[in-house]
């Protein structure tokens, strides 16, 4: 039987396009007409849960597509497929569309035989342990905000007219108007306290920048639905392990926005002024500490602690501890209250995540009468308290909590105990 060369020649080329892309190399067939290597689009991507991204896989040295090698040979869907290496990262369907799924890496390998080609995917997801600015928005159900005034080399200083945002309750999308490059989107990937991680949503080349967050506004309201009452003054539950709870207002205040007094250091009573010549524990004569100089003597006393002589048994000034415990267990928001800016702390423990503790900035004593001073504004956005832990190489000195809310940051340092500072009380039952 012949055939005629048309016939001959369709049939010559439908046997050298099937050896083209056979994914493996048979001794018999020329090299040229081998499935070499495979190239992808892309090598390594990083993903929020959510994303999708579209991979594409070339055959070499041809360089073909997967699509344009299976339409010229049905045979050849059996010996392509993609696959991931973890599916709870991200999943891979036959077209090679990847779609993150949860935090951590994985790879999505293109396989052609015994010939294969990797992308490496990394999925992340917030800490939100660590975000600011990240609340519940209570009555519109599980729906997350994200407010902030924006300061930086894209945009001119609390100016949000240069941006809009929204947020998926995973990813922050920015889109900045009126930039030099002119309207970008970022893409928010990381969020370390007041520095953002983001990439452009073009070229994805990492970058950071800080953000201010903006105070979110508190209510009364907001803060009663969680509290109780406790020896006249309400108590805040916050589900922490030692189980101590929080007084909600400051000691000798009457509500959670108030600074309330002024105490030094183990003194019971406040006082308007405050030196060493005044201070309780202060021989002038002798220009030295009178008490609590011992290596043993490194708590306040019951009879000295202001918080146990105003409110009771039970009621004591937090300790260095305490004040840890309390900020290592909760989010931490920058929030405003009747006007007066401070941390809102809420319980990560979900069983408590209805609860909410206001701390206001609160001046201590150095700076309550500064007047004009140019530094007031700065310590406006601050806040000293006292613990009742005295300081342990120092023993002039006591710990304090300070904060300020315009860098997003608070820590525990040591001051002079003359000093006047105030005072959240916390409260233990006696077993």
């Amino acid at each position: 039987m012949k055939f005629s060369n048309s016939l001959f020649r369709s049939a010559l080329i439908a046997v050298s396009v099937l050896c083209l892309f056979s994914c493996e190399k048979k001794d018999d067939e020329p090299s040229a007409y081998v499935v070499e290597g495979v190239t992808l689009n892309l090598s390594q991507a990083e993903l929020i849960p959510g994303d999708t991204v579209n991979l594409t896989a070339l055959l070499q040295p041809f360089n073909k597509s997967v699509d344009e090698a299976i339409s010229w040979d049905e045979g050849l869907k059996g010996l392509v497929f993609w696959k991931t290496s973890d599916s709870k990262v991200a999943a891979v369907d036959d077209k090679g569309v990847v779609v993150a799924k949860g935090a951590g890496s994985c790879d999505i390998s293109f396989v052609c035989g015994s010939i294969a080609a990797k992308c490496r995917i990394t999925v992340r997801s917030f800490d939100k342990n660590k975000v600011f600015g990240l609340w519940d928005a209570g009555s519109e159900g599980k729906k997350y905000l994200f407010t902030f005034e924006c300061t930086g080399y894209l945009y001119e200083p609390n100016d949000t007219s240069f941006f809009d945002w929204s947020f998926d309750g995973m990813r922050l999308s920015v889109l900045f108007k009126n930039t030099e490059k002119g309207t970008e989107k970022l893409i928010i990937t990381a969020v370390n306290e007041s520095v953002l991680t983001f990439y452009y949503a073009d070229d994805k080349d990492k970058r950071s920048i800080s953000m201010n967050m903006a105070p979110m506004p508190v209510t009364f309201e907001d803060l009663r639905s969680g509290m109780i009452a406790k020896d006249g003054i309400g108590v805040v539950d916050m589900g922490l392990p030692s189980g101590t709870v929080w007084a909600a207002w400051n000691l000798g205040a009457v509500d959670p926005a108030e600074d309330g007094e002024r105490y030094s250091w183990a003194e019971t009573d406040p006082k308007q002024t405050y030196s060493p010549d005044n201070y309780k524990w202060f021989d002038s004569g002798k220009q030295k500490y009178s008490k609590y100089v011992g290596d043993d003597t490194l708590r306040i006393l019951t009879d000295d602690d202001p918080a146990t002589f105003s409110l009771g048994e039970g009621w004591y000034t937090p300790t260095k501890a305490d004040f840890k415990e309390l900020f290592d267990n909760c989010n931490k928001f920058v929030a405003n209250l009747a006007g007066k800016d401070g941390f809102l702390l809420i319980p990560k423990n979900e069983d408590y995540n209805d609860k909410r503790l206001f701390i206001p900035c609160s001046l201590s004593s150095d700076y309550v009468n500064i007047g004009g001073s140019s530094d007031l504004s700065y310590y406006q956005k601050t806040g000293f308290y006292w613990t009742s832990t005295r300081a342990e190489s120092d023993k002039s000195e006591a710990y304090y909590l300070n904060f300020n809310v315009g860098d997003l940051y608070y820590g525990l340092g040591s001051a002079k105990r003359f000093l006047g500072m105030c005072i959240r009380p916390v409260y233990v039952e006696k077993k």
